[in-house]
């Protein structure tokens, strides 16, 4: 975006010195016509004095107001950081306030440099006029990996480059391009090209040529030149093409606002589905309050399509998407956040989104909060509408519509070490199925609570800790359940008690010496028994109490739950070199867990574990679960989780991760198979990998999503990168399987291309090109 800023702040630098304060003063008369020194003919306060004090040898007098210099004129430009001209002929026409240089002209400065065969320069005005000029300079703050870690250096020329006045620049029959070499890989020419520096550029006339051939033509571009590099103008556009949308182009509009705030207009033509358009509105009103939000408008048109013999048509509709998110710190403690993410039809959504997570994401939410806190007090009110959609008609309603909830902090009491603390909490809780938009069931409930709690610190020894926490829970609900289960206008009232116990210990520590080790000076193995105890008293009217979807809505009474494990993690403290401190680093964490039930119907109900809500049956111990983690530095990570269940089931959970991130590559796969009984499993794999060649000038990355259990690729994509020294390529290849029928066709191939001239940028589209709008 500072390409043509930087050009411009060039040509200022160049141009010469800087205009006249004010009227000069009257040109000296030497006596007689012999060569003068400039020391002795210009008298104090000439705005051309110093340049005369530095050239006394290089100038000579002609009567009656002309000085001249002819032959290898090398002189600085006072107040221009270093700036020098060079020439084989200097004439300064004092009538006429009149600078003109001739032959091998070259204005140098700290920025950049030009040539020119003649230069005519206003000493009065500061304007100027260069003839047959061409010059380079070096953008300031550039993304370096534009330009192939080279210099950031952009050329320009023309038959004519005018000073119009102090931030104002005209090139006739010229052009620029980022490519400083003999046959530019690409450039842009102009009939004129205006500059108003700090403000904008426009070109008349304008053709983009790659490797000389003429490539596009437009009449006039208007470019921003502001120096904060949020310039209102055009954004370059990308091209693509897929299986549904055919051809497709994207354009988008940068408008900078002010320095907090901007908006971006997007416009997308896909020649077989129809088009698009949509803006986006950014702000920071200070360092903890900001807020985006998106909207899109897809007017697809009726397009058929035949896929394996198989004829189907995609009906015109009209849909739109809108997304935001909102924060503001009102005051030191209160908070208030908005979440916006609707899509009026997810069917359109999944069939052109190209980023994968927003492809499969079928939820419309929308949601408010407020959260205070003022000293031990906390307050919390939030708003959430929540829909899940099953398929294109079906959906689930849920949310919080209001939630509102307050807390005192645990205080400790009567100078005792027991802490006492209470929450209260009312919820109306939307529950509902929908079908083609009708309620087809509605298990909607408001509640109210409140729920004071007591803590006792046990042990205070540092290698054993005993908290214990007893609570009393009091619920009302305005429905209920009948005799036969089902949902009841009929209001009624839970309450019960709980206990809780957590024990960490006898912990164990072995720390030795590594001498033998050039980077670890010691390590340290702690082994962390736990044990937690839970206990809830009877609920007499349990069978009355409606819940809804979330299993910690259920509470199973008159139940304890032991849940034992232990901890072992691995440490290591490395060794000081002469740049960098000793420091800690847990590189191995292993865990092992499992829970005992008094009451078998407990564990179904056990979110601790990952299949306990799709038990077929209650069992009185939940599965032993393994849990891993690796870390041995920055650079490389791994986890895994194993659930075996020891009631007959075997291996239920198992997963694992990793990532390797280093100047080479970043690696991340991931892989899940969960066996929620014997005849509903699900097997996922899902790993992405890019690779940076030639110092980062070259990448490329490949990233796959397989369903194993149905053996059915979701979607696999390559994105691929090359910067030169000037400009650069962009290409994106995307195979998305589209689920479950319906779809006009199985699967959409996309082709994606970018280009990336360097100082311009490209930017992506609504539908998710190279990776965008996650």
């Amino acid at each position: 975006m500072r390409l043509f800023l930087a050009f411009s702040l060039a040509a200022l630098v160049v141009a010469g010195p800087a205009a006249a304060q004010g009227p000069p003063a009257a040109p000296p008369q030497p006596p007689v016509a012999t060569p003068a020194q400039t020391g002795e003919t210009a008298p104090a306060g000439t705005p051309l004095r110093d340049l005369f004090e530095s050239a006394q040898k290089q100038l000579r007098f002609i009567p009656p107001d002309q000085f001249q210099s002819i032959g290898q004129v090398d002189l600085p430009i006072p107040g221009q950081n270093g700036g020098r001209i060079f020439a084989d002929r200097l004439d300064i026409f004092f009538d006429k306030q009149l600078l003109i240089a001739e032959g091998n002209v070259a204005f140098t400065g700290a920025e950049g440099r030009i040539n020119a065969e003649r230069v005519e320069f206003n000493l009065g005005t500061g304007n100027a006029t260069f003839y047959d000029a061409t010059g380079f300079v070096t953008i300031p703050d550039a993304n370096r990996a534009e330009f192939a870690n080279q210099d950031p250096d952009v050329y320009f020329y023309g038959s004519r480059i005018e000073k119009l006045g102090p931030k104002k620049y005209r090139i006739t029959r010229g052009g620029f391009s980022a490519c400083v070499q003999p046959t530019p890989r690409w450039e842009v020419t102009t009939r004129t090209l205006d500059l108003n520096l700090d403000d904008y550029a426009l070109a008349r006339g304008a053709v983009l040529r790659v490797k000389g051939v003429p490539l596009l033509y437009l009449p006039a571009i208007y470019y921003p030149l502001q120096e904060d590099q949020r310039s209102t103008g055009f954004l370059l556009p990308t091209y693509g093409t897929s299986t549904l949308r055919g051809s497709a182009f994207s354009n988008a509009f940068f408008w900078a606002i002010s320095r907090s705030q901007d908006a971006t207009f997007f416009h997308d033509w896909l020649t077989r589905a129809g088009q698009g358009a949509g803006a986006e509105y950014r702000y920071v009103a200070n360092a903890g309050s900001s807020g985006d939000v998106r909207f899109y408008r897809f007017d697809q048109r009726q397009t058929t399509f035949t896929d394996d013999g198989e004829t189907n048509v995609l009906a015109a509709a009209t849909s739109y998407q809108v997304r935001g998110s909102m924060v503001h710190g009102l005051r030191p403690g209160v908070t208030v956040r908005a979440r916006v993410d609707y899509a009026s039809d997810l069917l359109t959504q999944q069939i052109y989104q190209q980023n994968v997570y927003q492809a499969s994401y079928p939820i419309r939410n929308i949601e408010g909060s407020f959260a205070g806190s003022w000293g031990a007090l906390s307050a919390n009110a939030i708003y959430q509408r929540t829909e899940l959609f099953s398929s294109r008609s079906s959906s689930t309603l849920s949310g919080s519509t209001p939630r509102i909830s307050s807390a005192v902090a645990p205080t400790r009491l009567f100078g005792l070490p027991v802490y006492g603390s209470v929450s209260g909490e009312y919820a109306n809780l939307p529950y509902e199925s929908r079908t083609a938009g009708r309620v087809t069931s509605d298990n909607s409930l408001a509640k109210l609570e409140l729920a004071p709690a007591v803590r006792v610190p046990l042990s205070s020894l540092t290698y054993l800790s005993v908290n214990s926490t007893a609570g009393y829970r009091m619920t009302y609900f305005d429905r209920s359940l009948d005799a036969t289960g089902r949902p009841s206008d009929e209001p009624i009232g839970r309450s019960y008690m709980s206990f809780r116990s957590d024990i960490v210990g006898p912990v164990l520590t072995k720390i030795w010496d590594t001498p033998e080790s050039e980077t670890i000076d010691r390590m340290k193995h702690i082994i962390e028994p736990t044990f937690a105890i839970d206990y809830v008293t009877d609920i007499t009217n349990a069978a009355r109490v409606p819940s809804l979807s979330h299993i910690s809505d259920v509470v199973v009474g008159g139940s304890s739950r032991i849940t034992y494990g232990v901890n072992n993690r691995f440490m290591y403290r490395s060794r000081p070199t002469g740049t960098t401190r000793s420091s800690s680093q847990e590189f191995l964490t292993l865990g092992v867990q499992q829970t005992y039930y008094t009451n078998p119907e407990a564990s179904r109900w056990d979110y601790q574990y990952q299949v306990s809500t799709s038990r077929s049956r209650p069992v009185d111990l939940s599965p032993i679960a393994l849990t891993a983690r690796l870390a041995p530095n920055a650079a490389l990570s791994a986890n895994s989780r194993l659930e075996y269940d020891v009631t007959g089931l075997g291996l239920q959970v198992l997963s694992f991760g990793g990532s390797v991130n280093n100047a080479a590559t970043t690696a991340n796969a991931t892989f899940s198979r969960v066996n929620y009984s014997p005849t509903s499993k699900t097997s996922v794999l899902a790993l992405s990998d890019t690779l940076r060649f030639l110092q980062g000038r070259a990448t490329g990355t490949y990233s796959l999503s397989w369903d194993l259990e149905r053996s059915y690729i979701v979607s696999q994509s390559v994105t691929a990168s090359y910067l030169a020294q000037c400009c650069g390529l962009q290409l994106e290849y995307q195979q998305y399987n589209f689920p479950d029928l319906g779809f006009p066709v199985n699967a959409d191939r996309r082709l994606n291309f970018g280009f990336v001239l360097a100082g311009l940028g490209t930017f992506s589209n609504f539908f998710g090109a190279f990776g965008g709008q996650p």
